[in-house]
Protein backbone atom coordinates (compact mmCIF):
# COMPACT_ATOMS: atom_id res chain seq x y z
CA UNK A 1 0.00 0.00 0.00
CA UNK A 2 1.47 3.47 -1.23
CA UNK A 3 2.16 5.85 1.61
CA UNK A 4 0.65 9.37 0.62
CA UNK A 5 2.94 12.23 1.57
CA UNK A 6 0.57 14.95 3.73
CA UNK A 7 0.68 18.42 2.55
CA UNK A 8 2.56 20.48 4.52
CA UNK A 9 1.01 22.95 7.30
CA UNK A 10 0.57 26.55 5.80
CA UNK A 11 2.34 27.71 8.49
CA UNK A 12 5.28 25.65 8.67
CA UNK A 13 6.04 26.26 4.80
CA UNK A 14 6.04 29.91 5.32
CA UNK A 15 7.15 31.96 7.78
CA UNK A 16 5.24 35.14 9.32
CA UNK A 17 7.22 37.76 8.23
CA UNK A 18 7.03 36.18 4.14
CA UNK A 19 3.03 36.23 5.07
CA UNK A 20 2.85 39.29 6.67
CA UNK A 21 5.26 40.32 3.30
CA UNK A 22 2.90 39.24 1.52
CA UNK A 23 0.21 40.20 2.79
CA UNK A 24 0.87 43.56 2.41
CA UNK A 25 1.48 43.48 -1.29
CA UNK A 26 -2.00 42.09 -1.97
CA UNK A 27 -3.59 44.54 0.47
CA UNK A 28 -3.83 47.27 -1.87
CA UNK A 29 -5.76 45.17 -4.49
CA UNK A 30 -7.95 43.73 -2.18
CA UNK A 31 -8.63 47.35 -1.11
CA UNK A 32 -9.75 48.14 -4.93
CA UNK A 33 -12.30 45.52 -5.16
CA UNK A 34 -13.47 45.93 -2.03
CA UNK A 35 -14.24 49.92 -2.53
CA UNK A 36 -14.96 49.65 -5.98
CA UNK A 37 -16.69 46.16 -6.64
CA UNK A 38 -18.26 44.81 -3.32
CA UNK A 39 -19.01 48.16 -1.60
CA UNK A 40 -21.19 49.51 -4.76
CA UNK A 41 -22.79 46.28 -4.90
CA UNK A 42 -23.90 46.46 -1.85
CA UNK A 43 -24.97 50.33 -1.60
CA UNK A 44 -26.85 49.27 -4.39
CA UNK A 45 -29.06 46.20 -2.75
CA UNK A 46 -29.44 48.85 -0.38
CA UNK A 47 -31.23 51.47 -2.35
CA UNK A 48 -33.20 48.99 -4.31
CA UNK A 49 -34.70 49.23 -1.07
CA UNK A 50 -35.48 52.96 -0.82
CA UNK A 51 -37.41 55.07 -2.88
CA UNK A 52 -35.09 57.83 -3.68
CA UNK A 53 -35.25 60.26 -6.76
CA UNK A 54 -31.21 61.26 -6.36
CA UNK A 55 -31.93 65.11 -4.54
CA UNK A 56 -34.05 64.36 -1.39
CA UNK A 57 -31.27 63.87 1.45
CA UNK A 58 -33.85 60.96 2.56
CA UNK A 59 -34.28 58.00 0.83
CA UNK A 60 -37.35 56.34 2.53
CA UNK A 61 -37.32 52.93 2.95
CA UNK A 62 -39.61 50.92 1.42
CA UNK A 63 -38.14 47.51 1.65
CA UNK A 64 -39.25 45.12 -1.26
CA UNK A 65 -41.95 47.43 -3.12
CA UNK A 66 -39.16 48.25 -5.63
CA UNK A 67 -39.18 44.55 -6.98
CA UNK A 68 -42.83 43.54 -6.94
CA UNK A 69 -43.05 47.15 -8.91
CA UNK A 70 -40.78 45.77 -11.39
CA UNK A 71 -42.09 42.09 -11.65
CA UNK A 72 -45.85 43.62 -12.39
CA UNK A 73 -44.91 45.87 -14.90
CA UNK A 74 -45.62 44.91 -18.55
CA UNK A 75 -42.56 46.81 -19.99
CA UNK A 76 -40.02 45.24 -17.43
CA UNK A 77 -40.87 41.89 -19.16
CA UNK A 78 -40.70 43.30 -22.83
CA UNK A 79 -37.58 45.04 -22.19
CA UNK A 80 -36.45 41.79 -20.19
CA UNK A 81 -37.89 39.58 -23.60
CA UNK A 82 -36.15 42.08 -26.23
CA UNK A 83 -32.82 41.96 -23.91
CA UNK A 84 -32.61 37.59 -24.64
CA UNK A 85 -34.17 37.94 -28.20
CA UNK A 86 -31.10 39.94 -28.99
CA UNK A 87 -28.53 38.09 -26.61
CA UNK A 88 -29.10 34.79 -28.16
CA UNK A 89 -29.75 35.66 -31.78
CA UNK A 90 -26.78 38.09 -31.76
CA UNK A 91 -24.45 34.92 -29.95
CA UNK A 92 -25.68 32.77 -32.38
CA UNK A 93 -25.52 34.08 -35.40
CA UNK A 94 -22.05 35.38 -34.55
CA UNK A 95 -20.77 31.87 -33.58
CA UNK A 96 -22.15 30.56 -36.53
CA UNK A 97 -20.46 32.60 -39.00
CA UNK A 98 -17.50 33.71 -37.12
CA UNK A 99 -16.99 29.46 -37.17
CA UNK A 100 -17.40 29.60 -41.05
CA UNK A 101 -15.52 32.22 -41.75
CA UNK A 102 -12.82 31.09 -39.31
CA UNK A 103 -12.51 27.40 -40.56
CA UNK A 104 -12.08 28.83 -44.94
CA UNK A 105 -9.91 31.55 -43.75
CA UNK A 106 -7.40 29.00 -41.61
CA UNK A 107 -7.55 26.40 -44.82
CA UNK A 108 -6.22 28.68 -47.26
CA UNK A 109 -3.57 30.66 -45.12
CA UNK A 110 -2.63 32.92 -48.16
CA UNK A 111 -2.40 37.02 -48.07
CA UNK A 112 -5.55 37.09 -49.41
CA UNK A 113 -6.70 35.37 -46.46
CA UNK A 114 -4.56 37.18 -44.02
CA UNK A 115 -6.12 40.53 -45.51
CA UNK A 116 -9.53 39.41 -44.55
CA UNK A 117 -8.93 38.45 -41.40
CA UNK A 118 -8.12 42.38 -40.61
CA UNK A 119 -11.42 43.11 -43.05
CA UNK A 120 -13.17 41.64 -40.47
CA UNK A 121 -11.66 41.78 -37.47
CA UNK A 122 -11.72 46.12 -37.63
CA UNK A 123 -15.32 46.19 -36.92
CA UNK A 124 -14.56 44.82 -33.57
CA UNK A 125 -11.86 47.82 -32.71
CA UNK A 126 -14.56 50.34 -33.84
CA UNK A 127 -16.38 52.36 -31.41
CA UNK A 128 -19.77 51.29 -31.07
CA UNK A 129 -20.95 54.77 -31.30
CA UNK A 130 -19.43 55.32 -34.86
CA UNK A 131 -20.41 52.27 -35.94
CA UNK A 132 -24.19 52.65 -34.76
CA UNK A 133 -24.26 55.86 -36.51
CA UNK A 134 -22.79 54.41 -40.03
CA UNK A 135 -25.18 51.62 -39.40
CA UNK A 136 -28.11 54.36 -39.07
CA UNK A 137 -26.98 55.75 -42.65
CA UNK A 138 -26.76 52.96 -44.29
CA UNK A 139 -30.32 52.15 -43.11
CA UNK A 140 -31.71 55.36 -43.75
CA UNK A 141 -34.71 55.04 -46.11
CA UNK A 142 -34.38 58.84 -47.97
CA UNK A 143 -30.53 59.48 -48.07
CA UNK A 144 -28.72 56.24 -47.41
CA UNK A 145 -27.66 53.15 -48.69
CA UNK A 146 -30.86 51.85 -48.14
CA UNK A 147 -32.78 54.48 -49.84
CA UNK A 148 -30.51 54.27 -52.81
CA UNK A 149 -31.22 50.85 -53.68
CA UNK A 150 -34.59 50.97 -52.97
CA UNK A 151 -35.17 53.51 -55.35
CA UNK A 152 -33.43 52.89 -58.02
CA UNK A 153 -35.66 49.91 -57.97
CA UNK A 154 -38.69 52.06 -58.16
CA UNK A 155 -39.55 50.74 -54.72
CA UNK A 156 -40.28 52.83 -51.37
CA UNK A 157 -37.43 52.28 -48.58
CA UNK A 158 -39.17 50.61 -45.65
CA UNK A 159 -38.04 52.53 -42.11
CA UNK A 160 -36.36 50.19 -40.89
CA UNK A 161 -35.41 51.95 -37.59
CA UNK A 162 -38.77 52.97 -36.98
CA UNK A 163 -40.81 49.74 -37.76
CA UNK A 164 -41.34 47.13 -34.76
CA UNK A 165 -40.76 44.17 -36.80
CA UNK A 166 -37.31 45.57 -38.14
CA UNK A 167 -35.54 47.99 -35.96
CA UNK A 168 -34.58 45.18 -33.26
CA UNK A 169 -33.11 42.74 -36.31
CA UNK A 170 -30.92 45.94 -37.59
CA UNK A 171 -29.44 46.11 -33.88
CA UNK A 172 -28.57 42.42 -34.34
CA UNK A 173 -27.24 42.97 -37.48
CA UNK A 174 -25.14 45.31 -36.24
CA UNK A 175 -24.12 43.43 -32.87
CA UNK A 176 -22.96 40.58 -35.41
CA UNK A 177 -21.08 42.83 -37.94
CA UNK A 178 -19.30 43.66 -35.02
CA UNK A 179 -18.44 40.45 -33.35
CA UNK A 180 -17.99 38.09 -36.11
CA UNK A 181 -14.20 39.08 -36.58
CA UNK A 182 -13.52 38.75 -33.26
CA UNK A 183 -14.84 34.70 -32.73
CA UNK A 184 -13.40 34.11 -36.02
CA UNK A 185 -10.07 35.36 -34.43
CA UNK A 186 -10.67 32.36 -31.58
CA UNK A 187 -11.54 30.03 -33.44
CA UNK A 188 -8.91 30.32 -35.84
CA UNK A 189 -6.41 29.70 -32.31
CA UNK A 190 -8.36 26.91 -31.41
CA UNK A 191 -8.07 25.05 -34.92
CA UNK A 192 -3.97 25.63 -34.40
CA UNK A 193 -4.19 23.38 -31.68
CA UNK A 194 -5.81 20.52 -33.85
CA UNK A 195 -3.04 18.41 -35.19
CA UNK A 196 -2.55 18.01 -38.49
CA UNK A 197 -2.55 14.28 -38.49
CA UNK A 198 -5.87 13.76 -37.64
CA UNK A 199 -7.00 16.05 -40.87
CA UNK A 200 -4.53 13.24 -42.34
CA UNK A 201 -5.83 9.98 -40.88
CA UNK A 202 -9.73 11.18 -41.85
CA UNK A 203 -8.48 11.66 -45.33
CA UNK A 204 -6.79 8.51 -45.82
CA UNK A 205 -10.25 6.73 -43.85
CA UNK A 206 -12.21 8.97 -47.26
CA UNK A 207 -14.01 11.43 -44.93
CA UNK A 208 -14.77 14.13 -46.96
CA UNK A 209 -14.13 18.08 -45.95
CA UNK A 210 -17.56 17.89 -44.78
CA UNK A 211 -17.78 15.13 -42.46
CA UNK A 212 -14.21 15.78 -41.45
CA UNK A 213 -15.41 19.66 -40.09
CA UNK A 214 -18.43 17.75 -38.75
CA UNK A 215 -16.81 14.43 -37.22
CA UNK A 216 -13.54 16.29 -36.05
CA UNK A 217 -13.27 20.00 -36.25
CA UNK A 218 -16.52 20.65 -34.68
CA UNK A 219 -16.24 18.08 -31.34
CA UNK A 220 -12.55 19.16 -30.44
CA UNK A 221 -13.57 23.00 -31.12
CA UNK A 222 -16.06 22.17 -28.25
CA UNK A 223 -14.53 23.73 -25.33
CA UNK A 224 -13.75 27.25 -27.17
CA UNK A 225 -17.34 27.38 -28.43
CA UNK A 226 -18.47 26.58 -24.37
CA UNK A 227 -16.34 29.99 -23.58
CA UNK A 228 -17.70 31.69 -27.01
CA UNK A 229 -21.38 30.69 -25.91
CA UNK A 230 -20.97 31.68 -22.15
CA UNK A 231 -18.77 35.10 -22.96
CA UNK A 232 -21.21 36.35 -25.90
CA UNK A 233 -24.20 36.05 -23.62
CA UNK A 234 -22.90 37.73 -20.84
CA UNK A 235 -21.13 40.18 -23.04
CA UNK A 236 -24.98 40.45 -25.12
CA UNK A 237 -27.12 41.14 -22.03
CA UNK A 238 -25.04 43.97 -21.33
CA UNK A 239 -25.59 45.82 -24.29
CA UNK A 240 -26.46 49.81 -24.06
CA UNK A 241 -24.74 52.00 -26.88
CA UNK A 242 -25.71 50.94 -29.71
CA UNK A 243 -29.18 50.29 -28.79
CA UNK A 244 -29.06 53.99 -27.19
CA UNK A 245 -27.81 55.56 -30.54
CA UNK A 246 -29.51 53.74 -33.38
CA UNK A 247 -33.40 53.95 -31.52
CA UNK A 248 -32.78 55.19 -28.07
CA UNK A 249 -35.46 52.16 -26.91
CA UNK A 250 -38.03 52.98 -29.59
CA UNK A 251 -40.13 52.18 -31.44
CA UNK A 252 -42.74 51.66 -28.40
CA UNK A 253 -40.08 49.67 -26.43
CA UNK A 254 -39.12 47.32 -28.73
CA UNK A 255 -35.94 47.48 -28.88
CA UNK A 256 -34.89 48.65 -25.87
CA UNK A 257 -32.80 46.08 -23.04
CA UNK A 258 -32.04 46.17 -19.32
CA UNK A 259 -29.19 47.80 -19.33
CA UNK A 260 -30.90 50.70 -21.26
CA UNK A 261 -34.33 50.91 -19.17
CA UNK A 262 -31.81 50.98 -16.06
CA UNK A 263 -30.71 54.32 -17.55
CA UNK A 264 -33.79 55.55 -18.27
CA UNK A 265 -35.56 54.44 -15.52
CA UNK A 266 -32.60 56.31 -13.15
CA UNK A 267 -32.00 59.59 -14.77
CA UNK A 268 -34.97 60.11 -17.03
CA UNK A 269 -37.32 59.36 -14.52
CA UNK A 270 -35.03 59.44 -11.91
CA UNK A 271 -36.07 56.44 -9.64
CA UNK A 272 -33.09 55.42 -8.57
CA UNK A 273 -34.43 53.14 -6.24
CA UNK A 274 -36.46 51.02 -9.29
CA UNK A 275 -33.26 51.54 -11.08
CA UNK A 276 -31.22 49.63 -8.05
CA UNK A 277 -33.75 47.24 -8.46
CA UNK A 278 -33.46 46.58 -12.08
CA UNK A 279 -29.99 46.59 -11.79
CA UNK A 280 -30.26 43.96 -8.97
CA UNK A 281 -31.90 41.83 -11.07
CA UNK A 282 -29.25 42.04 -14.36
CA UNK A 283 -26.71 41.16 -11.77
CA UNK A 284 -28.21 37.86 -11.14
CA UNK A 285 -28.82 37.23 -14.04
CA UNK A 286 -25.06 37.48 -15.33
CA UNK A 287 -24.36 35.66 -12.00
CA UNK A 288 -25.86 32.60 -13.14
CA UNK A 289 -24.63 33.08 -16.65
CA UNK A 290 -21.16 32.94 -15.16
CA UNK A 291 -21.75 29.90 -12.64
CA UNK A 292 -23.08 28.10 -15.64
CA UNK A 293 -19.74 29.24 -17.32
CA UNK A 294 -17.82 28.03 -13.97
CA UNK A 295 -19.56 24.31 -13.84
CA UNK A 296 -18.48 23.95 -17.77
CA UNK A 297 -14.81 24.97 -17.37
CA UNK A 298 -14.32 22.90 -14.27
CA UNK A 299 -16.05 20.16 -15.54
CA UNK A 300 -13.60 20.38 -18.95
CA UNK A 301 -11.08 20.57 -16.72
CA UNK A 302 -11.59 17.48 -15.09
CA UNK A 303 -12.64 15.56 -18.32
CA UNK A 304 -8.84 16.51 -19.54
CA UNK A 305 -7.21 15.73 -16.36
Amino acid sequence: MLNKQRPKDFSARYSRKEVGTAALFLLPAFAIFIVFKYLPLIDNFRISLTSWNFLSPVKKFVGFQNYKSIFASETFWLVLKNTFTYTIWSTVISIVLGFLVGVVLYQRRTMGSKILRTVFFIPNVTTASAVSILWIWLFDPDFGLSGQIFGALGLESPRWLLTPGYAMWIIISLSVWRSVGYVMLIYMSGLAGISDEIYEAARIDGASPVQQVFKITIPLLAPTTYFLVITSLIQAMQVFDIVSVMTGGGPYNTTNVLNLYIYQTAFARNRAGTAAALSVVLFFILLILTVIQRTISSKKGEYES
